[in-house]
């Protein structure tokens, strides 16, 4: 079988988007260092309620204007759209903020703490008539759209098995251990959510186990996840430990294996049935590595705001509001409290 190339957007063929970054953090120094150098996007201004912060990271891109209020960045005329970046609890405020101010918005994961919330933002943004989209920025990465074509051709047949895992240590990462700031499973297993939701639509039942501290917490979590298709799917989120972030889709004919990390832009195979049957790869010979893929999505959102989408046609309000779903039916399954 032969892989098809990636689909991918021109970053010159979208329109040049006038950026607002609420949030100056770790995500969004990632989403400016790759916008700036590897997108035709701008970055008109940055917003901080600790006003040190705006002032350092504006300099540090070179962005002329730090505000130190999220009021005054949206009301600004030299902005196009708002980058949310802000810890998860203020996703809605900050997101309502600017589509009140006429702003298309690119928000974070998680996207908001609620389906209920996620519900409101979306009926908000298309009554507005603007874009409003969820960072999924896996869902645009090049081996991702491999991994769609493959599945479309139907060459492989229907998908029935999903494993895949997202597993870090990161204890010494203090805002993901407080309360209303996320969780490893909101944080870190959206990915593998997202993953089993593209492919496999939602679940019928979910069923899972894990770790959660004394305060409520996730700190691990196994899923189980069963289909309608009779399919199933499978992962493990971690933030105590360490594993290779893989991720794989077996089908009625073939297996479609993924590089590690999966989360990042790396590689994709495809094989047939068998205990050897040969793999064939598609890998990632671009200098845009790690965290660098976050350029994808941005390109993305440009060329759906120039071509008047309301959603993104990769990750659209069904799609999101099925992952936070998903993710709110985990939580109760393991009697966790993480907000």
């Amino acid at each position: 079988m032969n892989l098809p190339a990636p689909r991918l957007i021109d970053p010159s063929s979208v329109p040049s988007l006038r950026w607002g970054i609420l949030g100056p953090g770790a995500i969004a120094e990632s989403f400016a260092t790759t916008v700036l150098a590897n997108s035709t996007q701008r970055i008109a201004a940055v917003a901080s309620r600790t006003p040190a912060k705006a002032q350092a990271f504006a300099a540090a891109h070179s962005i002329p204007t730090h505000v130190s209020s999220y009021e005054a960045l949206v009301a600004r005329d030299d902005v196009d759209a708002v980058y949310i970046a802000n810890q998860p609890n203020d996703h809605f405020a900050a997101a309502m903020l600017a589509l009140d101010a006429g702003k298309a918005v690119l928000v974070e994961k998680p996207f908001t703490q609620s389906v209920d919330e996620a519900q409101t933002l979306f009926a908000h943004a298309r009554q507005r008539g603007l874009l409003a989209m969820e960072a999924m920025w896996t869902r645009y990465l090049p081996q991702m759209d491999v991994a769609r074509q493959l599945l479309e051709s139907g060459a492989l047949g229907e998908p029935r098995l999903i494993l895949s895992d997202f597993c870090q240590d990161n204890r010494a990462v203090a805002r993901m251990w407080r309360k209303g700031h996320g969780s490893p499973l909101w944080d870190m297993g959206i990915y593998p959510i997202a993953l089993c939701q593209m492919v496999l639509g939602e679940p019928a039942s979910i069923e899972a186990r894990g770790i959660v501290l004394d305060d409520g917490m996730d700190a691990e979590t196994t899923a189980y996840l069963t289909y309608d298709s009779g399919a199933r799917a499978t992962f493990t989120v971690s933030g105590v430990v360490d594993a290779p972030h893989h991720a794989t889709i077996a089908t009625e004919e073939g297996v479609i294996e993924f590089g590690t990390p999966f989360v990042f832009p790396t590689s994709v195979g495809v094989a047939g049935k068998g205990f050897d049957a040969p793999m064939q790869w598609w890998t990632n010979e671009s200098p845009i590595r790690r965290h660098a893929g976050l350029v994808y999505q941005v390109t993305a959102f440009a060329d759906y705001v120039g071509r008047g989408l309301l959603e993104s046609p990769l990750q659209s309000h069904a799609d999101s509001l099925a992952c936070l779903r998903v993710a709110t039916e985990i939580v109760r399954c393991l009697g966790a409290d993480p907000y």
